[in-house]
């Protein structure tokens, strides 16, 4: 009798435990959800995520900073190169540089052909 009123209580405690454990739980991976019965489902169109750090997107990357180093001064591509390195994003890290209209300019054709779907984001904000 004893036994069983240490038990069952224990078993409960455990069960509720462990199933609030993996219920809380959540995948780091964004390509993966929970379907409607709790099963995982997998999304495997990472070609348009913006989350895929893929080398074809790093190369891209590094042709977009190149372009825009190319429109500054060798003062400001310091600046850039120092708020990168912080971590910084490229956008908000050119528009933090004193630029010109000239360059403003030509820093904006660059984004606009190489993120095309970026239309609505807008580059002025000074």
């Amino acid at each position: 009798m004893i036994k069983k009123q240490i038990i069952l209580p224990t078993l409960l405690l455990a069960t509720i435990f462990i199933g609030g454990m993996t219920g809380c739980t959540s995948s780091k991976s964004p390509d993966v959800s929970q379907g409607d019965n709790g099963t995982k489902v997998s999304n495997t169109s990472t070609t348009n995520s913006p989350a895929s750090n893929t080398p074809e997107r790093a190369e891209k990357r590094e042709a977009v900073r190149k372009q825009v180093e190319a429109v500054l001064t060798p003062d400001q591509v310091k600046q850039l190169s120092a708020k990168l390195q912080q971590g910084e994003k490229m956008r908000k890290a050119v528009l933090s540089l004193n630029l010109t209209t000239e360059q403003k300019t030509k820093i904006q054709d660059i984004f606009k052909t190489a993120y095309p779907h970026r239309k609505g984001k807008s580059q002025d904000n000074s």
